[in-house]
């Protein structure tokens, strides 16, 4: 499997999601939650609500991509928005922040 992610748009579903669901049942979240295509060429993160597993999914032509990631029991948790305004496509830089234990969305007051 060859993607580039460079090639899709990267969205976050706010608020907590119940990660049992798989790819099929998250799609559908996508398009009646979050009203957009989840057949796009994008890719949607989704948190659970202890905000220790995050899952991206993906469609790449054929079927589903489906990742996820689980923070070990020392590992902390995610910064994960629960602001509908941030579902808005995010960067890839973002979510790599994100991912090292960083807060991309935390913003200071400017004066």
């Amino acid at each position: 499997m060859n993607i580039n992610i460079e090639e899709y748009n990267i969205y976050i579903k706010p608020g907590e999601t119940d990660l049992r669901k798989r790819a099929e049942t998250l799609s559908f979240l996508v398009r009646s939650e979050m009203k957009m295509e989840p057949m796009s060429k994008s890719i949607f993160l989704f948190c659970n609500k202890s905000k220790r597993r995050l899952t991206a999914i993906l469609w790449n032509g054929n079927g589903w991509v489906e990742i996820t990631k689980k923070l070990s029991c020392t590992g902390g948790t995610y910064c994960w928005p629960k602001n509908e305004k941030v579902a808005e496509e995010v960067s890839i830089e973002e979510v790599l922040e994100m991912l090292r234990g960083g807060n991309p969305w935390r913003r200071f007051p400017t004066f």
